[in-house]
């Protein structure tokens, strides 16, 4: 597991180089933001519009050896993924479903997976430890082993008192500056699977829709995915792969609830559902793909919505998985 270099002082999150040996800063915005020399040399600074996550940029500096001090701290260095298609998210107490996750998109051809553990939950002042609601490490560790996993220690609180849930934000923030160079990375929660109408590889899907629709790739900032939301009014079983099994559905969601695979090198910022500073999104149509979103997965007071229809076409995705 990677632990995050925190400067609680400062409400500073992570201090790391990144793919292009550029020195970041991850902070959430609760405080006026500061401003950090290095070498007499001011950090660039960019500040979500949302106003949840500062990001402190110094370009291009090389490194003499793995970590560096910075006043009193050393700085992290994350793996590299170039070219390579990445998933991000935020955990919280989602340890039965987890592995699930990740081997669904592991077979529609996603490579890595950065999870950030925020099983611990934290005084939003002192950020003392109060309770450790799971054992990723544990539960992940082959795909550890296995670098399909950088699992990272995420012990912030989720919502704050000015930059509200900055929890997220940062931890969306703190992929895109890390990784700058991988190919995409899908910002989706653990309840969220990608479901791609016209294709059974995400690659292959973005190779040709890149190429049938004529997308100049440096000029957009994301693919947009649509959302659809699954229900279980009639209580089905939802362990291990079972929840997949329920079709129950609703129409897909026009506006709102959209979720990304970004292009890391176009963006600056991004918030939740949307990009704040960098290159505009490219919306893809949902006859061509979409996400489905099971409600009602490990939250037991919603998703109980009874609707005729019913959409089965994730089969296709689940025929080299094995249902336990």
């Amino acid at each position: 597991m990677i632990i995050p270099i925190c400067i609680k002082e400062f409400d500073i999150y992570d201090i790391f180089y990144n793919d292009n040996n550029d020195l970041i800063i991850i902070s959430p915005c609760e405080k006026s933001p500061l401003k950090i020399l290095y070498n007499n040399k001011l950090f660039k600074l960019y500040i979500c519009k949302h106003n949840h996550t500062y990001v402190y940029v110094y370009e291009n500096l090389i490194e003499s050896t793995n970590s560096i001090k910075l006043i009193i701290t050393k700085v992290n260095k994350y793996p590299k993924f170039k070219n390579k298609i990445l998933m991000s998210t935020m955990v919280y107490k989602e340890d039965n479903y987890i592995k699930q996750w990740i081997n669904y998109h592991l077979n529609i051809g996603v490579n890595n997976f950065i999870i950030y553990d925020n099983s611990e939950i934290y005084d939003n002042k002192s950020y003392h430890s109060i309770e450790k609601t799971s054992n990723l490490e544990k539960i992940l560790e082959d795909y550890i082993k296995n670098d399909i996993v950088v699992l990272i220690k995420w012990s912030y609180p989720k919502r704050m008192h000015k930059s509200g849930i900055s929890g997220q934000t940062t931890q969306q923030n703190h992929s895109i500056w890390a990784f700058k160079n991988s190919k995409y990375i899908g910002l989706l929660d653990i309840d969220e699977y990608v479901n791609i109408q016209q294709n059974i590889n995400i690659l292959e899907f973005f190779n040709n829709l890149i190429i049938t629709n004529n997308i100049n790739i440096n000029n957009i900032g994301s693919f947009k995915l649509l959302n659809k939301f699954f229900y279980n009014p009639d209580d089905l079983p939802v362990d291990n792969y079972n929840f997949l099994k329920i079709f129950n559905c609703d129409y897909i969601t026009k506006v709102g609830r959209e979720k990304h695979f970004v292009i890391p090198k176009n963006i600056f910022t991004f918030s939740i559902h949307m990009i704040t500073n960098g290159k505009r999104p490219y919306t893809v149509p949902d006859y061509k793909i979409f996400f489905n979103h099971y409600y009602f997965l490990n939250k037991l007071a919603r998703g109980k919505n009874k609707t005729s229809m019913k959409d089965i076409s994730i089969l296709k995705h689940l025929k080299n998985i094995t249902f336990e």
